[in-house]
């Protein structure tokens, strides 16, 4: 099943219409552009193609597709972004260039936090910052 019919399933067993805007918003998921993304990124790239679109209704949409489980979003510096990797992991956002990096991240963890306190988690949005490993080999060149 490719990606538009999995996000086009899941907001329909999630009772969300599926209209033509939300299909030119999930074209542009599927074009894995991004892997982090704002509201104003989908945005400015739809409305090329659907020049009736609000960023309201962007971000209306971009809602939808996060309840159906399609997507995450997270914050940074007061920012919303979206990102299509729905698994288990953290983000690093750089404190030099700004890029927003998946980081792989041990659930068991949390597991273990879950079972040490009676905690029940269903969910956890890890952001870090630091440096990426391009800024990191830079900063390292500089100091040497």
């Amino acid at each position: 099943m490719s990606m538009k019919e999995t996000y086009v399933e899941n907001l329909r067993k999630s009772n969300f219409k599926i209209t033509p805007q939300r299909l030119e918003v999930i074209n542009f998921l599927e074009k894995g552009n991004y892997n982090h993304f704002t509201a104003e990124d989908v945005y400015s790239s739809v409305k090329e193609s659907e020049p009736t679109i609000t960023l309201a209704t962007v971000y209306n949409i971009l809602r939808a597709l996060k309840e159906s489980g399609n997507i995450n979003s997270f914050e940074v510096n007061g920012k919303t972004w979206f990102e299509t990797n729905v698994q288990f992991h953290g983000n690093l956002v750089c404190d030099s260039c700004g890029k927003i990096i998946d980081v792989e991240v041990d659930p068991g963890r949390f597991a273990d936090l879950s079972s040490e306190a009676s905690y029940k988690i269903t969910g956890a949005n890890l952001v870090m910052r630091g440096l990426c490993p391009e800024c990191n080999s830079a900063e390292q060149i500089e100091n040497h």
